[in-house]
């Protein structure tokens, strides 16, 4: 084995490429714990450069710290506004420059959408402007027709109240909405249909304002106000479901309420999202209570809470695994607001097949990549819903009679043969598995198309549940 000794050239490169290498080195240590001392915005179009200064969270004059570039990296794309973020320092004066390279992403546009699950067909249109006045405020307006939950939806949403961490919301809707109910109780022979179809229209809005503490802590207090009004509630055809009696008196006895309410919400958010992967967690407390008070109809008085939680783990990169929980309970609600199950929380039973005051549920989603097409992500997901849903409580029965007691807000439930309350781990829990696809665009913040196939166990089939647009 003969040595070769190496050539000047190959010396110089090689001591030249060891000096640059400790100069970015000694650069880096140099620059963690010195005070920034400016802060440049790059390449915005859309978004006002005191708006991306406010989402970063850093300000001139605080020490720049190991992760300081990362937690703004983060906070700029959780914001939803960008399609690329690029974050980096630079010597400057006494300490540093944090120079922000943000790409808007295209703020409004009319999205069509459309919605297909078991029981529940919707298409509609939906106008958004993500970045109103370049302010990061939120606008949109939008409408859809369906032939079980129709209605328009008016938002104004300040995520940074006068550049504070304050934030404020206002809505108007009006809903057409057709809900059916099922019994509960499993004869061999009774078809997958309803017992009662009841329809209800209504109209209302509501004010929300709050504070988000250390953007990571939101807490929020509201005050809503509609008034529903019941068109119809009558059984289902004999020849769809012979267990519906001819004789159902209607779903609500009193005709036309007025619902005024108080709300409340507490949310520990620590989610970041990086284009289609989701991670971190978050943990949420809701609470609403109507009365008199707040404007509703003397007989008109409930309270519910809630619960959930989410958490999203990232690995292999663009691998996501979502984990949710979540928890709802209330008393005396009216018809429209009892808890229910849909395509969206069970995936493989019908709309609406399960109500109650209680309900617990769980979901376990990974995603996972799998091609990609310029902007566009297509991406797998295989999932598992859970369920468990019971009236804990129901009117009593009347004396010598298949009926329940109606109760002071006209509330009349279905009859005992076919609707029993208390929990039964039998009846009242259901689980439902399935795999779909994702469309994610880089340049919009949520996903184009979202198609899943899930069989609810115990159903003996696999359905079909489509979501185009939002």
């Amino acid at each position: 084995m003969h040595y070769r000794p190496r050539s000047p050239v190959a010396k110089g490169c090689r001591f030249a490429v060891s000096l640059l290498t400790l100069a970015m080195l000694g650069s880096r240590a140099w620059g963690m714990g010195e005070v920034i001392t400016d802060i440049r915005v790059r390449d915005n179009a859309v978004t006002l450069e005191e708006t991306v200064r406010s989402m970063a969270g850093i300000a001139i004059g605080e020490v720049m710290d190991n992760d300081t570039l990362d937690r703004v990296r983060e906070r700029l794309n959780t914001s939803g506004l960008f399609s690329d973020v690029n974050v980096y320092w630079q010597p400057y004066r006494a300490g540093v420059r944090v120079v922000i390279a943000v790409r808007d992403k295209f703020p409004w546009a009319p999205v069509p959408t459309f919605a297909y699950s078991p029981g529940n067909v919707s298409a509609g249109l939906i106008v958004g402007h993500a970045n109103l006045f370049g302010r990061g405020k939120r606008g949109l307006v939008g409408g859809r027709y369906s032939n079980v939950d129709s209605g328009a939806l008016v938002v104004y949403d300040d995520p940074a109240l006068f550049g504070s961490w304050g934030f404020f919301t206002a809505q108007g809707r009006f809903t057409d909405q057709v809900l059916p109910e099922f019994s509960n109780v499993h004869y061999a022979d009774m078809p997958l249909a309803p017992i009662r179809d009841t329809r209800i229209r209504a109209y209302g809005g509501d004010l929300k304002v709050g504070v988000a503490w250390f953007r990571k802590v939101r807490t929020s207090v509201g005050w809503a106000m509609d008034r529903y009004s019941m068109r119809s509630s009558v059984p289902e055809a004999l020849d769809k479901n012979p267990f519906a009696p001819v004789d159902l008196p209607a779903a609500m006895t009193i005709p036309e309420i007025r619902r005024g309410l108080a709300l409340a919400n507490v949310t520990f958010d620590f989610r970041a999202r990086e284009n289609a992967v989701l991670y971190g967690n978050a943990l949420s407390f809701s609470w609403e209570y109507a009365s008199r008070t707040f404007g509703s109809d003397p007989n008109v008085q409930y309270w519910k809470a809630g619960a959930s939680f989410e958490q999203g783990i990232r690995f292999l990169r663009r691998h996501n695994l979502i984990v949710r929980g979540a928890a709802y309970v209330g008393d005396r609600m009216p018809f429209w607001v009892e808890n229910s199950t849909n395509g969206a929380n069970l995936r493989g039973f019908v709309y609406r097949q399960f109500l109650g005051d209680t309900h617990l549920r769980s979901q376990v989603e990974y995603h996972f990549p799998l091609f990609s097409i310029k902007a566009l992500d297509v991406r797998g997901v295989v999932f598992n819903d859970g369920a468990a849903i019971w009236y804990r409580k129901l009117p009593p029965q009347v004396a010598d009679s298949d009926s329940y007691e109606v109760r002071p807000d006209g509330r009349q439930f279905l009859p005992p043969s076919l609707l029993k309350g208390g929990f039964d781990r039998h009846r009242d829990v259901h689980f439902s598995v399935g795999a779909g696809l994702r469309f994610f665009l880089r340049s919009v913040a949520v996903p184009l198309v979202g198609i899943d196939l899930a069989h609810g166990f115990g159903t003996g089939t696999v359905r079909l549940v489509l979501v185009v647009g939002v």
